[in-house]
């Protein structure tokens, strides 16, 4: 199977013979090798000026108005991609050590490490459901919030990882 576009064949019988070079230009693969639409339709008053401008004006401008919206999606769903890809970055990093979180996003392996010594921290707050039964879910979440942040502070002050369960 040929690599070659299929394109329809074209001859002075079918087409007049000064679109033909306007036509095989605006079928370049290359977007950078098609000509802009204001030259398309220039091409086309010099090639007939007897024919229907309006028609031919209307199907370019329509065509161009569409090669327009198209641009504008493709980057609107490139911004959104983007802030997605920023998000889940983000993610990774507040889950995992940094170095992990930095060789999974950059496509590497992670190597395993091993430590000397381990330390688990257990954690219970005293009279915690009688405290959730009184308060709102907001000023729980709040508490935990400070309290944990608090824990997060000091385990930075030793180069520490912390997991949750």
């Amino acid at each position: 199977m040929s690599d070659e576009p299929l394109r329809p064949t074209l001859s002075a019988d079918i087409c007049d013979e000064r679109l033909i070079p306007l036509l095989k230009a605006c079928w370049s693969e290359n977007p950078d090798h098609r000509p802009p639409f204001d030259s398309i339709r220039r091409q086309l008053r010099q090639a007939c000026p007897e024919s229907h401008a309006n028609i031919l004006d209307n199907m370019v401008s329509k065509l161009e108005k569409y090669a327009n919206h198209l641009e504008e999606v493709v980057e609107e769903r490139t911004n959104q991609l983007t802030a997605e890809k920023s998000r889940a970055d983000k993610l990774l990093s507040s889950m995992l050590p940094k170095y992990i979180a930095d060789q999974l996003m950059s496509g590497k392996p992670v190597e395993p490490k091993s430590y000397d010594m381990v330390t688990i921290f257990f954690s219970d707050i005293v009279g915690f459901t009688t405290m959730c039964s009184i308060s709102s879910a907001l000023e729980v979440v709040t508490l935990l919030n400070d309290l944990y942040s608090l824990f997060d502070e000091i385990i930075k002050l030793y180069d520490v990882y912390k997991y949750m369960l």
